[in-house]
Order: C-alpha cells, then structure tokens, then sequence
C-alpha cells in the first residue's frame, strides 16, 4: 500500500488530498483537514454513513403514470382540442426539472456531507455515459444518478447489471426497443467496448450474441421501472466468449466483467486518483491492481 510519512503531511498535501478525494477546499478546509490528520482525513472520505448517501431528492422526484400522460395528449387530439399546448407544457416541465436536478447535483458536490462519494458518483456517470437530451425524463436521470451513488464504492458487477435495466440507459442505448425477432446491438456493443472489456477483446459474433440474450428487457411506463418479457426474449442457445447455452442478460454480464475489465478499471481509477504528472511504475501498478480488485470486488455476483 502507499503511504505517506507524517512529516511530509502538511498543508499542501492536505490540499492535494482535498483536490483528488473532494472537489478543492477553502484554506480554512485545507487547514482542518491538516490538523485532523492523514489517517483521519482519509477515513472519514472513505467510511460513507448509510444515512450520507440518503440527502432528499428534489421535491418534483417521483415515477410518473407516462403511459396516462400520452394517452390524455391523445384524447385531445382525437377531441380535436389543443394537444399541442398540453404537449409543449409537459416538455417546458421535463426542461426545468433537468435544470433544477443540474443545480441539486452541483449543491451536493459543493456542500454534500460525502464530497467522494459524490466524486466517484461523477466518475460512474462519466464511465457509464447517457444524455438527458435523448431520455428526456428527469425523474429517470435522477435515478441513475441515485443508482451509481449507492453502488459507487460498490460492487462493480452488481452496478453493471443495474445499469443494464436503468431506464435512462435503456432509453439512451435502445435497449427497450430490443425484441427476439430483431434484436438490437446498441447496448450489447457499448457494455463491451466502453463499460468493460473494451476493443479487441470481443467479437462481432460476441455482440450479435449478446444483444439477443437482452431481449426482452423494457420499462414499465405507469411505474417508470424496469420490466422484464418473457416472450420477447430470444431463449435459443447462444455462444458468447467461449460459453455456450441459452444464455441471458445476466450471463453477458457475467461474462464480460472479467480480469481484463479489473485491469481496463485500474487504468480509469489510477488517472483518477494518482497526483498529476505521476507516472506508476511497475510495483505502483501491481500493488493498485490488488487494492482496486479488492475495493471494487470485480468478480460475477
């Protein structure tokens, strides 16, 4: 493990720490975090509360009943009244709850109680990307906002698979869209090329395969969650990186978070919490392969 000798634990690398493991501090925050102490400082980053990850969501954050939602836009449309106010009404409200859902995120970067839990909430969301201008529903990035901070220190496969029956995810990468008959790749090939094995360790045979076992994968529009369909899942035998069988979504992701997803997330998490400018060397590189494997728990659960 690094360690850092008491004498060299001062108010510049309390600033550092402050910089790596929150998001910078005031003089004053940089001081306190001196006095507190390495080991301290450290542990009080690390050891989150069960009650630091429960802040109050903004107040608007509750599933909405989509399906009633379009089907009263369509009543007036069939009543040949004005569906298209109702229509732009509901996007101006989806608009400034983005907006305001920006602005509670910030605050709790800002002055949250657990600065890196927010950090590494930040960086699930920037390995694990989606776009508001796609989903189009801020309740469902909330959720997945919520989602990647209660699995942020986490198990790595366990936030796959909930990432897999996001909605906003879902949306995002068409995934719901998905059927046995024409199954589509979207998400197959993202969940490999970016969230984990990553290119050329995957075939195109893998992708076809895997994006058969996610069908049926679709989202509940009167709850706004996940939903699984039986009969729109391809139940045929399937062979995806040497295993064969009628595989699911959940054998894909078994599958697919291996040791070359521990190594390709080391590489993410050393740019992220090695200093700037630091360059690992060898023993640096097996000894975070063994903390991180072990933080992370990168093994199928």
């Amino acid at each position: 493990m690094l360690t850092l000798p008491n004498s060299k634990w001062n108010e510049a690398t309390a600033a550092h720490l402050l910089n790596r493991a929150a998001f910078g501090g005031t003089p004053a925050e940089i001081e306190a975090l001196r006095k507190k102490g390495l080991a301290a400082a450290v542990r009080d980053f690390v050891e989150v509360r069960g009650e630091t990850a429960n802040v109050p969501p903004p107040m608007w954050v509750h599933p909405r009943n989509i399906q009633a939602q379009r089907m009263e836009i369509k009543a007036a449309k069939d009543r040949g009244e004005n569906f298209q106010s109702k229509a732009r009404q509901v996007r101006l409200m989806e608009g400034d709850e983005i907006v305001d859902l920006r602005r509670w995120w910030l605050d709790r970067m800002l002055n949250g109680p657990a600065p890196l839990l927010e950090k590494m909430t930040l960086f699930w969301h920037g390995h694990f990307a989606t776009s508001a201008q796609k989903v189009q529903d801020a309740y469902w990035m909330w959720l997945q906002n919520d989602t990647l901070r209660r699995n942020a220190f986490g198990n790595f496969a366990t936030l796959v698979k909930k990432i897999s029956r996001d909605p906003a995810m879902m949306i995002y990468l068409d995934l719901q869209q998905s059927r046995k008959e024409h199954p589509n790749e979207n998400w197959a090939r993202e969940l490999m090329e970016l969230f984990t094995v990553g290119i050329g360790n995957y075939s195109e045979q893998d992708i076809r395969e895997s994006a058969r076992a996610f069908t049926g994968y679709r989202i509940d529009m009167t709850t706004q969650q996940f939903r699984f369909v039986p009969f729109q899942q391809d139940r045929e035998p399937k062979s995806f990186m040497g295993k064969t069988g009628n595989l699911n979504g959940d054998d894909m992701r078994s599958h697919s978070v291996s040791a070359r997803t521990i190594s390709r997330c080391v590489r993410c998490c050393a740019k992220f919490s090695a200093p700037r400018n630091f360059i690992p060397s060898v023993s640096w590189a097996a000894k975070s392969k063994a903390r991180f494997s072990t933080s992370f728990k990168l093994r199928s659960s």
